[in-house]
């Protein structure tokens, strides 16, 4: 078995892009819910019994929805972050791996009694 690893930054830059996108649409979603379930608040009425009955329940569940909703779309946003943290650290580790090869290439390196060669 490989202990190797390898990732693919175009796959990672493309995914980053098509989770933001999710990550917008979900964003978008989550608060015209908000603006349509806010005004439902009045359907069960005000001051009657059935109002008084239905209120607290509809209200309980219309925040309920809401916070679900939110978390949900946090949730989305933050695999977005976390890939596009991955990326860095992909590309990152990359170009310190290419600068390391052609240091070692030229010779250019500050340790090591071999200058590059082995």
């Amino acid at each position: 078995m490989s202990n190797a690893y390898s990732a693919s930054p175009p796959a990672l830059v493309a995914g980053t892009r098509q989770i933001e996108q999710i990550s917008q649409l979900a964003n978008e979603m989550i608060n015209e819910f908000i603006t349509d379930v806010s005004s439902t608040s009045g359907w069960p009425g005000h001051d009657d019994d059935f109002a008084k009955q239905m209120r607290p329940q509809e209200k309980q569940q219309r925040e309920g929805s809401v916070q679900t909703g939110s978390s949900l779309s946090e949730a989305i946003v933050s695999i977005g972050d976390g890939t596009l943290t991955n990326l860095k650290s992909v590309l990152g580790t990359q170009s310190g791996v290419l600068d390391a090869i052609h240091d070692s290439s030229t010779g250019d390196t500050d340790s090591g009694s071999h200058n590059g060669k082995h």
